[in-house]
């Protein structure tokens, strides 16, 4: 389990990558574009040396996040496969994917974190994918 320290490491990435092909195999929807989950966040770091800088950068482009530039696109699936494996790896994410889903929807939606449109489109892509997986 890493801390937030250490999240900016290869160590930390490559264990998350690990954990996040692990699991999307565990709940066999494996693909094989997950060989390439947040493959630029090394290199981003290298080039960068600010893990603020690389954070920001990958949730604006990484189409497993809220964050995603175009909210039109967002794989949902590889979202609740990060939540899921997100446990695994971060000591401050201890949720599974259906307590991070319900987390989002109310306490974020609630305390204002979240609009409207990402409230509904959570609500609307999220639920048949929990149930696909059997989470």
């Amino acid at each position: 389990m890493f801390d937030k320290s250490e999240r900016s490491t290869f160590k930390y990435w490559f264990a998350h990558w690990c954990a996040y092909n692990m699991t999307a195999l565990n709940l066999k929807c494996w693909k094989f574009k997950y060989l390439f989950h947040d493959i630029l966040k090394p290199w981003l770091k290298i080039l960068l040396n600010d893990y603020s800088k690389v954070r920001k950068i990958h949730r604006k482009n990484a189409k497993h996040h809220l964050t995603y530039k175009n909210v039109n696109k967002i794989d949902w699936e590889a979202m609740v496969i990060d939540w899921e494996c997100s446990r695994y790896t971060k000591t401050n994410a201890p949720m599974n994917a259906r307590e991070t889903y319900e987390y989002f929807v109310v306490t974020r939606y609630k305390n204002g974190k979240i609009s409207d449109e990402i409230k509904q489109l959570l609500e609307i892509n999220i639920p048949p994918i929990l149930k696909k997986m059997n989470l």
